[in-house]
């Protein structure tokens, strides 16, 4: 085994199922160009896959998550960008749906398009950075954060009601005990602009209503 190859087996994987190239040539002292050839001799033989350009898993490990390149594809967007797992994504890993979403959903504060990745497809919607937070580090598999349970919620009343028919007929929803009614209603108080903050209340109180919610 090479230097990167051991490396990679030794150090980084353990440290982390997904890793950049930049990662490993910096863990072995080789330039990035000759890491990037013997991750790519790794990957053809099956003991890493290639995510994207500069981005690698072990998909074989336990340990590994599709949601733990979540924030390398937030970072690779700009320095210090804030992103996180939330909308259908965080509503099933919560068990408040049951219905597992095609892509992956990560809510940024820069629109950008969707990537696909040999692993699945990462779509990224934006909201205004006052309400970009709310969310926690996932504590059972990977290494992201992920909205809470109310905040999943509000970010897809919020999502919805700025594009029109995206996210506006949830499947079968359920309220899980972490849910927090006042935490979801503090966020829309949050909406800057009325109109806004009066659809997505709006959508809110309809769905309150279907599931059966006392007013207070």
């Amino acid at each position: 085994m090479n230097n990167v190859a051991v490396t990679v087996a030794n150090t980084i994987i353990p440290r982390s199922t997904v890793f950049t190239t930049r990662d490993v040539a910096e863990a072995a002292s080789v330039a990035i160009a000759v890491a990037s050839r013997d991750l790519g001799k790794l990957a053809n033989h099956g003991v890493i896959s290639r995510v994207t350009r500069g981005l690698w898993a072990d998909t074989k490990h336990p340990d590994f998550s599709r949601y733990a390149v979540v924030p390398y594809l937030v970072r690779v967007s700009r320095d210090g960008a804030v992103g996180y797992v939330s909308l259908l994504s965080a509503l099933h890993l919560h068990a408040m749906i049951e219905q597992i979403p095609r892509t992956i959903q990560v809510v940024v504060g820069k629109q950008r398009p969707a990537v696909k990745t040999t692993v699945g497809t990462y779509e990224f919607h934006k909201i205004q950075p006052p309400l970009l937070s709310g969310h926690v580090p996932y504590r059972q598999t990977g290494n992201f954060d992920i909205a809470t349970p109310a905040k999943a919620l509000f970010d897809t009343l919020y999502i919805s009601a700025r594009r029109g028919r995206r996210f506006s007929h949830l499947p079968e929803l359920t309220l899980v005990r972490d849910f927090s009614r006042a935490e979801l209603e503090k966020w829309i108080h949050r909406i800057e602009f009325q109109k806004l903050r009066l659809a997505v209340a709006n959508r809110w109180e309809r769905l309150r209503t279907t599931l059966d919610l006392p007013v207070h």
